[in-house]
């Protein structure tokens, strides 16, 4: 019979400059020890039978500590034995560095998961699932694993769509990082079953908004007319830059000088990681101030996401151009012009940093020219 104990131990030899040591949770399994560091400082004399001894200022709150480790351990090991999940070192350091054991509340699950993945995750994915957490808080402020049933997940879908007036992806989305979280926790033993196995996540093709050639030309007469206020010019340069580029909004906005050279742009997309080489045409090298104060200084001042946005509605609209364009249109502008162009589809997922063809096409709308175009070959018959 496997022997397990839990013994809340002061760590040997190394000792503080005052004087204290570390102490740690021991683990007795498979006559082997497994420790685990319990960031908490005693003193040796301050120290007897796996307690703080009163003689230390802060016993009491580190007493406290002590004991909420030690019963967590002993939790974890009765929750392993009931679910009949072997005990192994692994699997009892999976749960014990875990700060939401024991929590049966999805919120504080989450949340801590979302505090493990902070360094690995970029900032804008870290962003996109705290945003979608935050959503559901708003429509259920507390959430039990229990309650993750296939009548919520149907409620707030139709919550989604009804009253947030999400389009179907959108709400989709939503669900998707919902399912992501559920799904770690079931890895973790915390949840058996996954109730999106009973509910299917669809995917309808989005209307991708592109400007036209012509209308792309009328926003660069408006920018070099100088009619435009300095704060919307500003915008409308940077936005032109991007759509002669297909640079995301990320990757323009810390876009730097030292980062040009020979007419080329070398970018490390912050969403891939990748790092790509553009080809820089003329149109875009008039947007460029050729003489920096620094080389490592921003070649734009771009402004927030929200107020970037906010502008452009203003200049699209003023433009006379009856389409709803955000930033993210300047680059399925790139792609949709650049096939227009008679550019290959495979030189302009290159350009745009993509690995698969298939990712391209998504952001290619065959405009009408080009359908009259082709078709007209048909006249040569």
């Amino acid at each position: 019979m496997t022997t397990i104990t839990i013994k809340i131990v002061l760590k040997p030899d190394y000792i503080r400059k005052d004087g204290t040591k570390n102490v740690r949770l021991r683990l007795w399994l498979n006559r082997r020890a497994h420790y685990f560091t319990l960031n908490i400082f005693v003193k040796p004399d301050d120290f007897k039978n796996g307690r703080v001894r009163k003689s230390d200022p802060d016993h009491f709150r580190k007493n406290m500590l002590l004991d909420k480790a030690e019963n967590k351990a002993n939790n974890i090991l009765f929750d392993l034995q009931v679910k009949d999940i072997p005990i192994t070192a692994s699997n009892f350091e999976q749960h014990f560095i875990n700060d939401s054991f024991g929590s049966k509340s999805f919120f504080e699950f989450a949340e801590s998961e979302l505090k493990s993945l902070k360094d690995i995750l970029a900032p804008a994915t870290m962003k996109s699932y705290q945003s979608q957490i935050n959503k559901l808080k708003d429509y259920r402020s507390e959430l039990l694993f229990n309650d993750l049933n296939h009548s919520f997940i149907q409620a707030y879908y139709g919550y989604l769509i009804s009253d947030q007036l999400n389009n179907e992806n959108t709400a989709n989305k939503s669900l998707r990082v919902l399912r992501v979280i559920l799904n770690k926790a079931i890895n973790q033993g915390m949840v058996k079953e996954n109730v999106f196995n009973k509910f299917r996540l669809g995917k309808t093709t989005s209307n991708r908004q592109a400007l036209t050639r012509h209308e792309l030309l009328n926003l660069e007469e408006l920018y070099e007319s100088g009619k435009l206020p300095r704060s919307k010019s500003n915008v409308l340069k940077y936005f032109l830059f991007a759509c002669f580029t297909g640079l995301r909004y990320q990757d323009l906005r810390d876009l730097r000088f030292n980062q040009i050279s020979e007419n080329i742009l070398t970018v490390v997309m912050h969403k891939t990681k990748d790092q790509v080489r553009i080809p820089l045409i003329s149109q875009s090298l008039k947007l460029i101030d050729h003489s920096p104060s620094f080389t490592n200084q921003k070649v734009f001042k771009v402004l927030t996401g929200q107020a970037t946005n906010r502008y452009l509605k203003d200049i699209i609209s003023g433009a006379k151009i009856s389409k709803e364009i955000s930033f993210h249109c300047a680059r399925h502008s790139f792609a949709t012009i650049g096939i227009d162009l008679g550019i290959p589809i495979d030189v302009i997922g290159k350009i745009l940093g993509h690995k698969n063809l298939k990712t391209t096409q998504i952001y290619t709308k065959y405009s009408d020219q080009v359908k009259v175009r082709e078709m007209d070959k048909w006249e040569k018959l």
